[in-house]
C-alpha cells in the first residue's frame, strides 16, 4: 500500500501486483512510499497489536495452524516460525512474491491465489485455528468480490476458530481510490456478521506514524494532511529509523488510554460454530 493514494485509477490486481514485486523489500508489502528503516518500526507496532489482540482472544500460537492471505515479503511468516505454529500456508496473488516464500520457507505451504475468487478452501484446506488478512481486503475493490473474500475465509477457519483483519474502518464514510477502497466500519459489520463472524475486537495500531483520514469533520482532515505532507513526511524521508522509534513508542503510549484512532486498527473476530 502507498503512504497516501491521491487519485482514483484502473486496477489490473494481477499487473499491479506483478509490477509492484518486481524487487522485493518490506516496503512492497507495507508502505510503498515510505522508507525501509521506517517500515519496521510500522511492521513491529502491527505484530504487537495482532499478538496482543489474538491472545487476549484466547489463541494460542504454539501448535495452531495458520493461514495467511497475502503473505508478501514474509514478514508475519518469519514471526509465526519464531512462535511455532504446527501448520502455515499462505496465498499471495504475486508469482515473484509466492516464489520467493518457497525458497525461504520449505517447510510451509505457499499459493499463487486470488483471494477473491470462489472456493479457496479446495487449494489450501479448511480447518484454520487462525485467518490473517493484514492490509489486504482493502485492495478488494470489487463490492461483488468483497462478500466472496469473506465467505472464502469463513470456509477454511474452524468453527471457533480466528479471523484478524487490519484495515481502516471507517466512521465517516468509505473512501474509494480504485486500487484501494477503504470502508465503513459498519460495512464491515455486516459483512462479517452474513459470513459467520463475530467480532471481538477492535484495536487502534497507529495514531502519528501513518497519515491519519478518519476524523469528524473535513476541516481537521485537511489540517492533518497538510501537517503530513509538509511537516510529517519529509521528516521520515530524512532520518526514518528515528522517526520511526518515536511514532512507536507515542503509538503505544496513545494506545493505552485511547479506544478509537483516526487510522488503522486491528480486528479480532471469531468465526460462529
Amino acid at each position: 500500500m502507498s503512504a497516501e493514494p491521491t487519485n482514483k485509477k484502473p486496477y489490473d490486481r494481477e499487473q499491479f501486483w506483478a509490477d509492484r514485486y518486481r524487487n522485493i523489500d518490506i516496503t512492497k508489502s507495507g508502505h510503498v512510499d515510505l522508507p525501509v528503516a521506517y517500515n519496521r518500526w510500522l511492521y513491529r507496532r502491527k505484530k504487537e497489536r495482532l499478538l496482543k489482540g489474538l491472545r487476549k482472544a484466547g489463541f494460542n500460537e504454539r501448535g495452531s495452524s495458520v493461514l495467511e492471505i497475502a503473505t508478501g515479503t514474509g514478514v508475519y511468516v518469519e514471526m509465526w516460525k519464531q512462535l511455532n505454529v504446527k501448520k502455515l500456508v499462505g496465498i499471495d496473488i504475486s508469482q515473484a512474491a509466492t516464489d520467493a516464500l518457497r525458497t525461504r520457507f520449505s517447510e510451509y505451504e505457499f499459493h499463487k491465489r486470488d483471494l477473491s475468487t470462489p472456493d479457496l478452501a479446495a487449494d489450501v484446506g479448511s480447518g484454520f485455528d487462525l485467518v490473517t488478512a493484514v492490509d489486504m481486503l482493502y485492495h478488494i475493490v470489487d463490492d461483488h468480490e468483497f462478500p466472496v473474500a469473506l465467505e472464502n475465509l469463513a470456509a477454511t477457519v474452524k468453527p471457533g476458530g480466528y479471523l484478524a483483519i487490519h484495515d481502516l474502518f471507517l466512521r465517516h464514510g468509505e473512501r474509494d481510490f480504485g486500487y484501494i477502497k477503504w470502508r465503513t466500519l459498519a460495512a464491515y459489520q455486516a459483512a462479517l456478521a452474513k459470513a459467520g463472524f463475530e467480532i471481538l475486537s477492535r484495536t487502534p495500531t497507529f495514531f502519528l506514524t501513518v497519515q491519519a483520514y478518519d476524523f469528524d469533520s473535513a476541516r481537521n482532515a485537511e489540517r492533518m494532511k497538510l501537517l503530513w505532507d509538509r511537516v510529517t513526511y519529509p521528516l521520515i524521508r530524512r532520518l526514518p529509523d528515528l522517526l520511526g522509534r518515536l511514532g512507536y513508542w507515542s503509538d503505544r503510549v496513545f494506545g493505552k488510554f485511547l479506544k478509537e484512532g483516526p487510522s488503522f486498527e486491528m480486528m479480532i473476530c471469531r468465526r460462529v460454530a
